[in-house]
């Protein structure tokens, strides 16, 4: 049955089912993103899904919550949505999971995953799964929206960190507003959440499975704006000298700083050979039209235009 389940992405060049079926990963967030990654996780066919979050099914969750149904409401969304995939999927072991992420039980609640997806709503819970993901050097799939657009990345070790790309201002202002879902909704529509939850089950696909197709661009975010012209980018993150990912990985692997230490000299001696040569090609050019224009003044002399 699962080898018919899975026949058409079986076909691609280099597809290894088993890799997928035996994969174990951790969904935090049973909202919008969560739901329609999910959806594209039994698609693919991880063997393992636990998801969590504590929060229960409201109405209005409903426009962008695509699973549930009227009849979930007042359930909690991690135990009601382990049940709707289990009826899609049942070769899959699937478990909601009624708990809250905080940074003194994280430890606990989630072990033994490969991957662990971020479909939360607040910077500050990023902060808490990316600290353990870097701790236990586990691949982290960021994916965050809003009504006009949203964004999604791979986050390890050797990358940027959320602190990195989030700015400490923007955490502050989001305990201030207490800007979530639950306690300050801002406004959600269902078609963002499909296209940057497919693009975040890509990016589990390439975590778990990793083709010679794909591209690996720098390091960075996939985003989409519908107020653009041209609304898919990628945009390039740096890693923050002074953040707490620095700190943190002088701790548990401090051979990926001396690394990028060297990359970062080699591009810096490159750009400057670079330079170099912009500025000779342009000293050069002015030197050649310095002549250029002081052979037609001589020219000029000997042969006066007739009045």
């Amino acid at each position: 049955m699962s080898e018919i389940k899975y026949d058409r992405q079986s076909r691609i060049p280099e597809w290894d089912q088993t890799k997928l079926s035996s994969a174990k990963v951790a969904v935090i967030g049973a909202g919008a993103l969560g739901n329609h990654v999910c959806l594209g996780l039994i698609g693919l066919g991880v063997g393992s899904i636990k998801i969590f979050d504590f929060d229960e099914i409201e109405t209005h969750n409903l426009n962008r919550q695509s699973l549930f149904r009227e009849d979930d409401i007042g359930h909690n969304k991690a135990e009601a949505l382990a049940e709707l995939l289990k009826e899609r999927n049942s070769s899959i072991e699937i478990i909601g999971i009624d708990e809250k992420i905080e940074e003194d039980t994280i430890e606990d609640i989630i072990r033994d995953v490969d991957v662990i997806i971020d479909c939360v709503d607040l910077i500050f819970v990023r902060y808490i799964l990316n600290k353990l993901c870097i701790e236990r050097d586990i691949p982290l799939i960021h994916g965050g929206i809003s009504w006009t657009g949203g964004q999604t990345g791979i986050l390890t070790r050797k990358t940027p960190c959320i602190k990195c790309i989030y700015p400490e201002a923007l955490q502050k202002e989001e305990l201030d507003t207490e800007t979530s879902c639950i306690r300050n909704p801002e406004a959600s529509v269902v078609y963002i959440s499909q296209i940057i939850a497919g693009l975040m089950v890509f990016n589990v696909r390439r975590v778990l499975l990793p083709l010679s197709s794909d591209l690996y661009p720098p390091t960075g975010l996939y985003k989409l704006d519908l107020r653009l012209e041209n609304p898919f980018y990628f945009e390039n993150i740096k890693r923050k000298k002074k953040c707490d990912c620095v700190k943190l990985l002088k701790k548990v692997d401090p051979n990926i700083l001396k690394e990028e230490k060297e990359i970062l000299k080699k591009l810096e001696k490159e750009n400057l050979k670079e330079l170099q040569k912009t500025v000779e090609l342009q000293t050069n050019g002015k030197l050649k039209k310095k002549k250029t224009s002081s052979i037609k003044k001589k020219t000029s002399k000997k042969h006066p235009k007739s009045k």
